[in-house]
């Protein structure tokens, strides 16, 4: 049996398990990770990465390294039997960058190593003992892991919290007996990672559609492209395979030269029935995997990990109570509730075979683009602007009703939605420099009313660990915030806790309670 040397014990060294340990880390959270792969992965797996993640990774210190190697993808083309019939294009702010998923990782094994983490490599674990099933976080308490190491030693390692981040095989959900409830699509799909011969655009992603089955072509930093197309019915995969599709259904003049990864592999749309049994959790690949379409699957198990960390530091630290950890499997559950449902829908529409699908198909990418609907509306959401957690408690919204900004349609701020990077920025709560552990509290006085600027005072008081900012017009107004007099709070992942106006400082007082200790620091 060994204890005390970590507060958070993850199982998994992928992207998932990194970020969670790099922002626990710096968090000032003891953390141990663990991964039963001896080396590091080297095939470039998942590639999409898009601005909200990579506002979380700029916010750890790595934006600019995943810039300096990654690729921008500036437009969404859709072809139909070669047939031109829509583009999607994306403004920079909400284009995805492409980066193979093993520099991905590269990048955040260094950031955990300066942070003074490191990844045990072939390390799995056996089994968990001592789980309490109620859900229950008892002060004091701890889950076993009983984990075997590579020279076959077994290991007893008791500690507060554990997180499975171990893939779809998950060993920590089988342990936990949780369901992974989903379906499994008929087809199977072939991939090839290549160096290629003629030219194809390096911002664009490209669909090519036919009845017999969709190619899609997607760049890659150093001239790399990949080939992904449903398998031919009954068929195997060869290069030879996937040079014939692009000759017969894909850009014409395009030669495959040096493959770099091959691969064939079926599509599943499952999710976890629980994300959490009193102190194991699940993220990433563990918690839900779905389509590759769009490129969200990654993205996605990162978001969790920023999700799930914070607000671990917070009660590990004392400055919340263990009941905010409810939070992280309704908020996120919700979240790949709409990235299934989206992808899937995706999904469909490229797999469509019989003449009316496909020619309804068609006719809704074309009245898309010309509408301009799929760039002011679609273009945010695959982006991460418009993610937003609804709430569950009345005190988080204005009394009397919601602000009129139709927050999750519009990119307006309500409760629940991240607070616009450019006005995070500007108001100190989002860049490498803010305070990770920090709430903030963006306070619009009503005009000469210094009784309620007296009263909110005595209230941010009783909360020692909350920064309050007055932001008057600027930034904050510019960007879809409320301009009525009243209060925002933030929480330390930039979403929007609870908003209300002049005479909602009681709803302040409650939402504060529910999310942090009075008077720790």
């Amino acid at each position: 049996m060994t204890t005390g040397d970590a507060d958070v014990l993850i199982v998994g060294g992928g992207p998932t398990g990194l970020l969670a340990a790099c922002e626990l880390l710096r968090r000032g959270v003891r953390v141990r990770i663990v991964d039963r792969a001896r080396e590091p992965a080297t095939v470039p797996k998942a590639l999409s990465l898009w601005p909200r993640v990579r506002d979380i990774l700029t916010d750890l210190g790595v934006g600019e390294e995943v810039r300096e190697n990654s690729v921008p993808v500036h437009a969404f083309r859709y072809f139909s039997d070669r047939r031109p019939v829509a583009t999607l294009r994306f403004t920079e702010d909400l284009a995805a960058r492409q980066l193979p998923q093993y520099e991905t990782e590269r990048i955040l094994t260094e950031r955990l190593h300066t942070l003074g983490g490191k990844v045990e490599r072939g390390v799995r674990l056996l089994c968990l003992d001592d789980v309490d099933h109620s859900g229950a976080v008892v002060p004091g308490g701890t889950v076993r892991a009983v984990l075997e190491h590579e020279d076959g030693a077994v290991e007893r390692f008791a500690v507060p919290f554990l997180v499975g981040a171990d893939g779809a095989g998950s060993a920590v959900r089988g342990q936990l007996g949780i369901g992974f409830e989903g379906s499994t699509y008929e087809m199977a799909f072939a991939l090839v990672d290549t160096y290629i011969d003629g030219g194809l655009p390096a911002d664009e992603i490209a669909y090519y559609q036919t009845t017999q089955g969709t190619l899609v072509v997607v760049p890659q930093p150093g001239g790399v492209f990949r080939f992904l197309s449903v398998m031919p019915g009954g068929g195997t995969m060869t290069r030879e395979a996937m040079q014939e599709i692009i000759d017969t259904r894909g850009p014409r003049g395009v030669r495959i030269t040096e493959p770099v990864w091959e691969t064939v592999f079926r599509v599943h749309a499952r999710r976890a029935s629980e994300f959490r049994r009193g102190r194991v959790l699940l993220a990433g690949d563990a918690a839900h995997v779905h389509s590759p379409a769009g490129g969200q699957g990654m993205n996605n198990g990162l978001q969790d990990a920023h999700n799930l960390a914070w607000k671990l530091a917070a009660v590990l630290q004392g400055r919340s109570p263990a009941t905010l950890l409810d939070s992280y499997g309704t908020e996120r559950a919700e979240a790949t509730r709409r990235i299934v449902r989206d992808t899937d829908l995706h999904t469909r529409a490229l797999t469509a075979r019989t003449p009316g699908r496909v020619a309804a198909r068609d006719l809704a990418l074309t009245l898309l683009d010309r509408s301009g609907a799929a760039a002011r509306l679609y273009a945010p959401v695959m982006a991460g602007r418009r993610l937003a957690y609804a709430p569950e408690r009345d005190t988080q919204r204005p009394s009397g009703g919601s602000c009129r900004t139709g927050a999750r349609l519009t990119g307006a701020s309500g409760p629940g939605t991240v607070l616009p990077r450019p006005a995070a920025l500007a108001l100190g709560t989002a860049g490498p420099d803010a305070d990770p552990t920090a709430w903030t509290l963006l306070l619009r006085p009503p005009a000469g009313d210094a009784h309620w600027v007296t009263e909110a005072g005595h209230i941010a008081a009783r909360w020692p660990q909350l920064r309050v900012v007055r932001p008057g017009g600027g930034p904050a107004a510019r960007h879809g915030v409320c301009g009525r007099a009243g209060y925002h709070l933030i929480r330390p992942d930039g979403h929007i806790a609870a908003h209300g106006h002049a005479r909602d400082l009681g709803r302040l007082e409650a939402e504060l309670a529910h999310g942090l200790i009075p008077g720790a620091r």
